[in-house]
């Protein structure tokens, strides 16, 4: 569907604006559950339900290159997907790929992700995202820049979120083998 309204788009930009525009409460505007009845977390609730509407105007999205997943096999030792391709010696962090969402495993120190967003919007081409975040419990996040402005459809964005745990409560959760899970968005 998405592929057919923007034939231009990459895959990874078709995933973004599905991931972006997704809601994390069901029908009847509760959170939506796991199996067992419970508010389910990111890892049973994905991205969270997919708005084909909403998706196929998503403002921005995140995209990525065929080289940039290959870099991000490398991250996380998977490198046999194309015999062609040598990882580096220098392998760029995992959660430096080009995604909607960020994943930093062991958080013990600050962390600065770095991220590309591109303005897909329709209509006025001019727009101002602004940056909003509701952090996991015991974790500092920011944007930087923490407002983006775009001037035309296309234009490309880039931002850092630093990640930055709060006294010993995030290193004893980690040390347990816990996760901690945040959100964040940008909304014009």
């Amino acid at each position: 569907l998405l592929k057919a309204i923007h034939p231009k788009w990459s895959s990874a930009a078709i995933r973004s604006a599905l991931m972006t525009t997704a809601w994390m409460t069901n029908d009847k505007k509760k959170p939506i559950q796991d199996t067992t009845g419970l508010p389910a977390n990111p890892f049973a609730l994905g991205s969270g339900h997919f708005r084909p509407t909403k998706a196929a105007d998503p403002g921005l999205v995140y995209d990525a290159s065929y080289r940039a997943y290959l870099l991000y096999g490398c991250s996380v030792n998977i490198t046999n997907i194309d015999p062609t391709f040598k990882c580096p010696s220098k392998i760029p962090p995992g959660y430096n790929h080009n995604y909607p969402s960020i994943a930093v495993p062991n958080l013990k120190k600050t962390v600065t992700v770095k991220r590309t967003v591109t303005n897909v919007g329709t209509g006025n081409s001019t727009s101002t995202y602004l940056f909003s975040v509701k952090p996991p419990s015991g974790i500092s996040v920011k944007a930087i820049p923490n407002i983006l402005s775009f001037n035309r459809i296309g234009q490309k964005q880039r931002f850092k979120i630093v990640i930055k745990p709060l006294k010993n409560q995030v290193m004893n959760a980690t040390e347990k083998g816990q996760y901690q899970f945040g959100w964040f968005s940008w909304t014009d």
